[in-house]
């Protein structure tokens, strides 16, 4: 493959964003159709939460293998590259929303919930009997609202989905958790930071441009910065650079120089100092450690 693929459900050409706000199946539905190996990629704007009931495998997201043994819950952000190698045939849900929306929610409902949303996620859980099982009507729940779409879905698939999120924070997040985080207009500054970052990445433009884009001073922005994300503006315009360096490297075929260009690095030999500075490996060394399962 020459990029990683972008799908709205994996083996279906991605829609946009307002085609499908939530999708419900079982696991075997899908993984079984493909031999219970996913490959590798990724959703734009879409979080998956797999609820395994049964069976196990190993999962891949962002160059990361996880091995997930039911029960458990795996959380997918969008825009993470990942896939599944099941031992066989597993069982259980997988739920499939657009994001921002959740994200937007969440941030005056309930901020504490942002990490959980934001990164991927492996959580063991109890052997629970049908009835004791809290997961279990929420799960029921939104597939009887998928398969219904009744008047007003969206915010009722919303108000389910973070009534299921909370429960998953309640059963083993309280570390990745955030409960006391401020709301208001620094919240918003920093989640159009995020977007600005998400957008212009690529262009490699100087901290300058994102102050003046959110029309504030530079300084502001670096506080601003340090305060959420516990970095400076230039750290965390090249962590999301480096993430996308990450995935290409692990999940595409395309060459070193094609993967530099793409990123907007003028030459393979800039990009490789850029990702060595961050990685201590060169492209070359992180995309053979991969490829033998050392990372």
């Amino acid at each position: 493959m020459n990029k990683i693929p972008s799908y709205a459900l994996y083996g279906e050409a991605a829609q946009p964003v307002w085609h499908e706000s939530l999708h419900v199946e079982t696991i075997s539905n899908r993984s079984g159709a493909y031999d219970w190996s996913i490959e590798p990629h990724r959703h734009d704007s879409q979080l998956q939460i797999l609820y395994l009931q049964q069976g196990g495998g190993r999962v891949l997201c962002d160059s990361v293998h996880l091995a997930a043994h039911a029960p458990c819950i795996i959380q997918i952000p969008a825009q993470s590259a990942h896939g599944f190698d099941w031992q066989g045939p597993v069982e259980g849900k997988v739920v499939t929303a657009l994001q921002p929306p959740l994200e937007s929610v969440a941030e005056l409902l309930a901020p504490g919930l942002l990490p959980l949303l934001r990164n991927r996620r492996l959580i063991e859980l109890p052997h629970w009997s049908a009835t004791e099982d809290p997961l279990l009507p929420l799960f029921a729940a939104l597939e009887e609202e998928y398969l219904a779409r009744g008047r007003e879905h969206m915010a009722c698939s919303t108000a389910l989905l973070l009534a299921l999120l909370v429960q998953i924070l309640r059963l083993g997040e309280s570390a990745a958790a955030e409960p006391g985080q401020p709301r208001g207009r620094r919240s918003q500054q920093i989640r159009q930071f995020r977007k600005q970052v998400e957008i212009h990445f690529r262009s490699h433009r100087p901290v300058s441009d994102y102050a003046d884009l959110l029309g504030m001073t530079l300084a502001t922005l670096g506080r601003l910065c340090q305060e959420r994300l516990g970095m400076s503006p230039l750290a965390a315009i090249n962590a999301r650079l480096l993430l996308e360096a990450r995935r290409e490297l692990a999940y595409s075929s395309r060459s070193i120089k094609e993967i530099a260009h793409d990123l907007g690095f003028s030459d393979e030999g800039y990009f490789s100092r850029f990702f060595r500075r961050h990685t201590r490996l060169t492209p070359s060394e992180f995309r053979n450690q991969v490829r033998q399962g050392q990372l």
